[in-house]
């Protein structure tokens, strides 16, 4: 009811892509020293850590799976098949989920003094590692916009903080968005999208400059309209 308020009956962009992550939590030391992102002909995965003794794994599946459809041998199975020349620490799953994937950008996050903010303005795919990036970022903004305001008397931020929250929002929509199809293998995707597909991977991975943008995509931009501290 809030967002409705706020953006209106139009709402704001929308995209939903044709796969989802099967996630696990499995009881096992991590991995690797360092998170891998593995685009293999049957799909992309992901091996992350969230401590110690526990990892964050996922693969790319249908978005109509169902989390309770595989076996944990089945799993460990379809992991070790997306991570070729990898070992995997495997252990206890216990969680599972399935993650879609989906896209949207209110086209307002400010009316009056309501403001929208995080997921209530904008979602992206998690292959960029955006979301809580871009959360952070929007508190910042307006903290600042609002200390203007508030202590000084001057609107301008707060007016304009909408305007300069987005830019940053479609910066990582676009970033989310190319991480998702240079990693993905599309349903339907021949033999042409598949190396076409991993030409633009080696061109990131090959060149200074493709791995600078990608680092600086994946770690964040400087905040605008925020002072520097």
């Amino acid at each position: 009811m809030v967002r409705e308020t706020v953006t209106g009956a139009y709402g704001g962009s929308f995209r939903e892509y044709p796969f989802a992550w099967f996630g696990i939590l499995c009881e096992a030391p991590p991995s690797a020293e360092e998170l891998i992102y593995s685009n293999s002909p049957d799909g992309f995965a992901l091996i992350s850590r969230r401590g110690p003794g526990v990892q964050r794994m996922y693969f790319q599946c249908d978005p109509g799976t169902d989390a309770e459809s595989y076996t944990e041998e089945r799993l460990w199975e379809i992991l070790r098949s997306r991570v070729p020349g990898v070992t995997l620490n495997e252990g206890p799953v216990f969680q599972r989920d399935v993650l879609r994937f989906r896209s949207f950008v209110a086209h307002e996050m400010r009316r009056g003094r309501v403001v929208l903010v995080g997921d209530a303005a904008h979602t992206v795919p998690p292959t960029g590692a955006k979301g809580m990036n871009l959360a952070v970022a929007d508190v910042v903004v307006l903290t600042e916009a609002l200390r203007a305001l508030l202590l000084d008397g001057e609107a301008s931020l707060f007016d304009g903080f909408s305007d300069t929250a987005r830019q940053r929002v479609w910066k990582a929509q676009h970033f989310s968005w190319w991480m998702t199809s240079m990693l993905h293998r599309r349903p339907g995707a021949n033999d042409f999208d598949r190396l076409r597909q991993l030409g633009e991977l080696r061109s990131v991975v090959d060149s200074p400059a493709g791995r600078a943008y990608l680092a600086e995509g994946y770690t964040g931009w400087p905040l605008q309209g925020a002072r520097a501290r």
